[in-house]
């Protein structure tokens, strides 16, 4: 199975785009709306959808109009296999989802026979997989996070989020002028903030709002915001 992936202002001109690159009618694509994107304004980033074209090498069918499914009430664990296992049933795909109690986070590992389709696109569709399940369940773990991970993908992220800190950081040092990450969500932030907390001559700090908040990384002493990591 080879599934793409496709942005554009917002669904249908996702659908639009996939349609023109693979030759066939939008209509005819079979696909998973990953982000259904956003509009910009008031100072905040407009954020482009992302569809996840399904191709499987069988005859294209037209995409489902029904309703995503609701938020499954009781026990946050059971809800979320429903929702992994909805996700399979729509996309075609076979998953499986096992979930780890933790004192600071609730982790899901993806598996099945199809898991590989989540680390395509260098990871986005696994990216867009957590916020969906953030945005569903995060009343549900609270005060824990939640956290999704495919064959160790977090931990490969995790580790380039802290060689990427301490890049800005050097930067930081060699001329004084401050810099800022890529849009990151809360979990990423964090591990921002704390691979930085002791370094020496630079400070944290998060701006932006919504999906493009960011960690800025400033000299000691000429940071505006809050220093110390606020997520």
């Amino acid at each position: 199975m080879k599934d793409r992936v496709f942005s554009g202002r917002d669904v249908a001109d996702a659908l639009a785009a996939a349609g023109q690159a693979l030759g066939l009618p939008a209509e005819a694509l079979r696909y998973v709306v990953l982000e259904a994107g956003r509009a910009g304004g008031l100072g905040v980033s407009p954020t482009p959808a992302r569809i996840a074209v399904l191709l499987d090498g069988s005859p294209p069918a037209p995409p489902s109009r029904e309703a995503a499914p609701p938020r499954p009430a009781g026990d946050p664990r059971a809800g979320i296999r429903a929702v992994v296992r909805a996700l399979g049933e729509a996309a075609g795909i076979d998953l499986a989802a096992e979930i780890e109690e933790g004192e600071d986070a609730l982790r899901v590992r993806l598996g099945g026979t199809d898991r590989g389709f989540f680390l395509e696109e260098g990871g986005e569709v696994l990216r867009a997989t957590e916020h969906l399940l953030m945005r569903m369940f995060a009343r549900d773990v609270a005060p824990r996070g939640l956290l999704v991970d495919c064959e160790g993908y977090r931990e490969q992220r995790d580790e380039a989020l802290r060689a990427t800190a301490l890049e800005l950081a050097a930067a930081v040092t060699a001329d004084g002028k401050a810099r800022t990450s890529p849009a990151l969500n809360a979990y990423e932030r964090r591990i921002v903030h704390l691979a930085l907390a002791e370094v020496k001559g630079v400070v944290t700090y998060s701006v932006g709002e919504g999906g493009d908040r960011r960690v800025t990384v400033a000299p000691a002493g000429a940071a505006p915001g809050p220093p110390g990591g606020e997520p």
